[in-house]
């Protein structure tokens, strides 16, 4: 009997190797089919050529900053350009990391510049009810990043919530770790996409290149919600607390693009509703470009140029593209 437990324990050893084996094989070869972020990185893929300039960034950016306009003012200041807007709704930190790694690992020859969306770093997902969004980005990078977040509440988090937001961080990021490696994921349903604006745009947007205008104006309901964010981020004169694990995800980002030669530029888009002054996380000697300041940006929260409380409308991301190269071209 005592003879027979290593070699079981071998062939469980080899079990288990084979399944890893061929789970990892079906992953490479059964890609994920997520809403939006499929549509995007397959199109950037096949024109891989084609682009210098990428956003990478949440609904504000996607429906906020039109390559089109941005083109045009860069080259009407003698510095042609050639965008993508690579930009998805709610695509967010850690997510949005995921987003750059896999724009870093396409190897784009004519990359020159990425501007990378600034936010608030969001809770690691619920693993019990996931959602193929919650699932298709939980990379390895991904799982170290739950795991350093699990170190980060043992040494910040309260006393009596330290082991218990932990422990939770591990668990979801482990769990959601292995729905994607072993393919679990393909069980979940893939939710039909649905558009902002409530119409049935192409997720390409109608120029092809990415952007995703939204033409109405803001509905007078939404009016005291823009507002009561106006008036928020107005009464934000307490320094917000610096989140390390953002500002080191940042971090490595640029340096993994900068090794391409690639200059990376994090964007604050102008918010209304949350994300007040993430451009804090900024690591040392980053270029960022910040227009959540009402005062100093009023075109932008002007209730013309929103289609809700958060997010420029076509006219206001015309204004936006256009300021947005300015600034880019006067830091230069």
């Amino acid at each position: 009997m005592g003879a027979m437990l290593p070699r079981r324990l071998f062939l469980c050893a080899c079990a288990a190797a084979g399944f890893a084996g061929m789970a990892a094989l079906l992953h490479r070869a059964l890609p994920w089919r997520v809403p939006e972020v499929t549509q995007k990185v397959n199109f950037l893929r096949a024109h891989a050529g084609d682009f210098d300039t990428v956003f990478i960034g949440s609904s504000r950016i996607y429906h906020g900053v039109s390559p089109r306009a941005f083109d045009a003012a860069m080259a009407a200041a003698g510095q042609p350009a050639h965008s993508f807007n690579l930009a998805v709704n709610a695509l967010l930190p850690p997510e949005s990391m995921w987003m750059a790694r896999t724009l870093s690992a396409m190897k784009l020859p004519r990359l020159r510049r990425v501007f990378l969306e600034m936010a608030d770093a969001r809770d690691i997902p619920d693993a019990d009810h996931p959602t193929v969004r919650d699932v298709y980005w939980q990379d390895p990078e991904a799982l170290a990043y739950a795991w350093q977040r699990a170190r980060q509440d043992l040494a910040a988090a309260p006393p009596e919530q330290r082991w218990t937001r932990a422990l939770g961080e591990l668990s979801r990021g482990t769990t959601l770790f292995a729905f994607n490696e072993l393919n679990v994921g393909w069980l979940i349903p893939t939710p039909r996409w649905e558009p902002v604006s409530g119409r049935r745009e192409p997720v390409l947007g109608p120029d092809g290149d990415g952007f995703l205008p939204i033409r109405h104006t803001l509905l007078e309901g939404a009016r005291a919600k823009l507002a009561e964010g106006i008036d928020a981020l107005r009464r934000q004169t307490v320094v917000r607390t610096v989140d390390p694990l953002n500002e080191q995800e940042y971090a490595g980002i640029q340096r993994m693009l900068n090794a391409r030669g690639v200059e990376v530029i994090l964007l604050m888009a102008p918010v209304t509703v949350r994300d007040y002054h993430a451009w804090q996380d900024a690591p040392p000697g980053s270029r960022v470009l910040a227009f959540d300041d009402p005062d100093r940006h009023p075109e932008f929260y002007d209730p013309a140029h929103r289609f809700d409380s958060d997010h420029l409308n076509e006219a206001g991301a015309e204004i936006f593209s256009k300021e947005l190269a300015e600034a880019y071209l006067a830091g230069k």
